[in-house]
């Protein structure tokens, strides 16, 4: 028993802030997830470019004011999010900049990985391989980053509507062989501070088994995306309140000795509520964590 509880120990619970900073400063945010009993936190910078905090000059020092502000809460920013513009039409003046902007952000506030969303929405030519090395080139702009700063960027595994069978289809990384193929290929070409965060909302809508995109992915997952859906919506919305197998996917988690941050994306169960109950809504969303980390950690053990 012992033995477990040590075991048991290194896996942090954690949550992201998105929809908390949409209602309330970071700190308040952060204050929040430590009194609702999560260990870590993963950073949203998805608006980036509207928050005066992280576009005013003092952007740099406010990250690590916020870092140590978390650490003081017991709630240490490990992992975080980039924003992604990729609507925006200039590479260089509205993508990359906001991109670098926010691995900096990440790494100052003491994340040790940050997702960034790979080239996708319509800017793909359909050429598996082309594309590829439009993504090589996109996050080879950013290692020298990941390189100071000793940081991870994790690719997602992503997805697309169509909008002439108004259905959702495969995207960049949405097939575990593809998925696979972007890991090894950026760690080969660029260096070893890529991995991979698997979105376990994303790959059932396009129709792929997570127990086997977990086991074809093995050690190249270093993050997670925790949410559930009904199979047609990326709903995000929390675990065991749509119709995703979770349970099966975290078991096949700990049969791969996944080992690192239990993250939930699921702060659309958060909108839902009033702001006046969010205390107890993370709570909540805090046990079910608890629960489901669990069931990865007893698989592991049981292998």
């Amino acid at each position: 028993q012992q033995g477990q509880r040590c075991f048991f120990s290194p896996m942090k619970l954690c949550t992201q802030t998105e929809v908390l900073t949409q209602h309330m400063s970071e700190e308040a945010a952060l204050t929040l997830l430590a009194q609702a009993g999560f260990d870590a936190a993963d950073l949203s910078l998805f608006h980036l470019q509207q928050s005066p905090r992280w576009t005013d000059s003092g952007w740099l020092d406010q990250a690590k004011q916020l870092g140590d502000f978390a650490r003081e809460q017991g709630v240490p920013i490990l992992q975080a999010h980039a924003a992604f513009p990729y609507h925006q039409a200039d590479f260089e003046t509205d993508i990359l900049p906001v991109i670098r902007r926010g691995v900096e952000i990440a790494a100052a506030a003491g994340a040790k990985h940050i997702v960034v969303h790979p080239v996708q929405h319509g800017q793909l030519s359909q050429d598996p391989g082309r594309d590829f090395e439009l993504n090589l080139t996109f996050y080879g702009r950013l290692v020298d980053l990941a390189q100071r700063y000793e940081t991870t960027i994790c690719v997602e595994n992503m997805w697309s509507y169509d909008a002439r069978r108004h259905c959702i289809d495969h995207d960049v990384c949405s097939r575990p062989e593809e998925f696979c193929h972007y890991v090894d290929g950026l760690r080969q070409a660029l260096g070893p501070h890529f991995a991979a965060c698997l979105d376990l909302g994303h790959a059932p809508l396009v129709g792929v088994a997570l127990p086997d995109m977990i086991q074809q992915l093995g050690s190249r997952i270093e993050a997670l995306h925790i949410h559930d859906n009904n199979y047609h919506e990326d709903s995000h919305t929390l675990p065991g309140h749509s119709e995703l197998d979770l349970a099966a996917a975290f078991r096949a988690l700990g049969q791969i000795d996944y080992a690192g941050l239990f993250t939930l994306e699921a702060d659309n169960f958060l909108v839902h509520q009033a702001p006046a109950l969010y205390p107890a809504a993370l709570t909540y969303m805090h046990r079910v964590s608890a629960y489901y980390r669990d069931l990865l950690l007893t698989a592991k053990i049981a292998k």
